[in-house]
């Protein structure tokens, strides 16, 4: 990867947005990329589309999802990252990275999420020289930040959390945000940073529990030329990346021992070393740290160092679960696929609202776009839900009895009460359910059948 940091991929950008794509492709030689202009309706014009030599097709429906709900997507296809470039919450293009291995690792995702978060800027019809006084600046960010990170709903929970962080962003706390996976704990550290004083400099977030331990340190850190087998380049770490900025360490709790050893006297210090350095390196990082760990247990079971919880935990926030705000999931679904609430039969919306939602928010963006693809009617029925959520009622129905079943009932019957239930219990997931219940996957299927609990629609999903 190119050593060029994320500050002078900015202030090159800024010169000429004409040869962005020529800088891109120069500094950032890890990729190949190409970039879309939107016009003034948000909208992206084939004649727009400016991309380096034999830059490789992708599959039109993901960029169709990465400009809906504005969000980074990978491709399928061919691996090709889609970045909206977003401008006050308004989409002024995009931007392509090809990746000629296929294969994406963190931080050059993070560095092209950077270089498109200039290129919105600089797409975007702004005055140039523009001076903003310090009150201007306050208005404007807080206009910026709740047009890009919205907090969907209207729940008493929500509304908690979105006066805590009003509370805390302007604040250099450090802030620890509890709550189960699919919350939007990475939403609520976004909103953060952009509602803070640093909301011009670098958000910059990393998985702590998808890299292992020696990556990781490299990634955060960095490393000098040389340090190890593979080190060809002196690389700068996602501390270094972030300095002036926000660092968002997500899953801290997955984080090795030995690794939160180091992160500790990066947070008592304000430095660190790079992987194979010997001079130390200063930064001014602002830290947020997401888990949905129980750390004090951890902490207690000795997985987790005590005197970098308390650094981490000075103000602690809890993301709240679906299954606690479910007053808000017909805005999310509308959120998710304008109309589509117009669309879902009473039944069908009446199952929503009793569903656990495990898997949360990303559980239920999943299930929207599985309905806006597969509905080919006008009103969305209950059989056009997933099986997760159609198996979770009907188990709920057909075992709502007092006591053991009566001597009576036909053992066809409780074999399809049994298999219900399993698939609750798995969450939808007839693979696992299959095991469980001690039968192959065909033969799963073939009883399901049977009994009516999945059609032919289903088959393939």
């Amino acid at each position: 990867m190119s050593s060029t940091s994320a500050l002078n991929i900015i202030r090159k950008l800024n010169e000429s947005f004409d040869g962005s794509l020529e800088f891109l492709n120069r500094e950032l030689s890890f990729a190949q990329f190409a970039i879309a202009k939107a016009n003034a309706k948000g909208e992206l014009p084939k004649d727009q589309f400016v991309a380096s030599r034999n830059f490789p097709s992708f599959d039109p429906r993901t960029l169709d999802q990465a400009v809906r709900l504005k969000q980074s997507v990978v491709e399928p296809l061919n691996q090709i990252f889609i970045v909206p470039c977003l401008f006050e919450g308004n989409l002024t293009g995009v931007l392509f990275a090809n990746h000629p291995e296929k294969k994406w690792i963190q931080s050059e995702m993070i560095l092209i999420e950077l270089a498109a978060t200039e290129l919105a800027r600089l797409i975007a019809p702004v005055q140039p020289g523009l001076t903003l006084g310090p009150a201007v600046k306050a208005k404007s960010k807080a206009r910026h930040s709740s047009a890009i990170i919205p907090m969907i709903g209207n729940s008493e929970k929500l509304k908690q959390v979105t006066q805590m962080i009003e509370k805390i962003a302007p604040t250099t706390a450090s802030v620890l945000i509890l709550g189960e996976s699919g919350t939007g704990k990475e939403l609520i550290a976004r909103k953060i940073h952009l509602m803070s004083d640093r909301a011009e400099a670098p958000f910059v977030a990393i998985n702590c529990g998808a890299i292992t331990e020696t990556l990781l340190e490299s990634e955060l850190f960095g490393h000098e030329k040389g340090a190890f087998t593979g080190a060809s380049i002196t690389k700068k770490g996602l501390v270094e990346v972030a300095n002036g900025g926000t660092l968002f360490l997500d899953e801290i709790g997955e984080m090795a021992l030995s690794l939160q050893t180091k992160l500790l006297r990066f947070l008592q210090e304000g430095e660190f070393y790079r992987v194979g350095g010997k001079e130390s390196i200063k930064v001014d990082v602002r830290i947020l740290s997401a888990t949905n760990r129980d750390l004090d247990a951890e902490v207690r079971g000795g997985k987790f160092r005590e005197d970098l919880f308390y650094r981490l935990n000075t103000i602690s926030l809890k993301s709240p679960a679906l299954r606690e705000r479910k007053e808000d999931i017909p805005a999310l679904i509308e959120h998710f696929s304008p109309g589509m609430m117009a669309q879902i039969s009473e039944e069908a919306m009446s199952l929503l609202l009793q569903h656990t939602w495990q898997g949360n928010i990303r559980e239920l963006q999943n299930t929207v776009e599985r309905m806006r693809i597969l509905n080919s009617g006008n009103t969305i029925e209950v059989q056009d839900l997933p099986m997760s959520i159609r198996t979770a009622e009907a188990a709920k129905k057909e075992t709502a009895m007092a006591g053991p079943p009566p001597v009576e009932m036909p053992l066809e019957q409780l074999e399809r009460i049994h298999i219900l239930r399993c698939l609750d219990h798995h969450e939808g997931n007839k693979t696992r359910a299959a095991q469980s219940l001690g039968i192959t996957i065909k033969t799963l299927y073939n009883k399901l059948h049977r009994y009516g609990i999945l059609d032919k629609s289903d088959a393939n999903l």
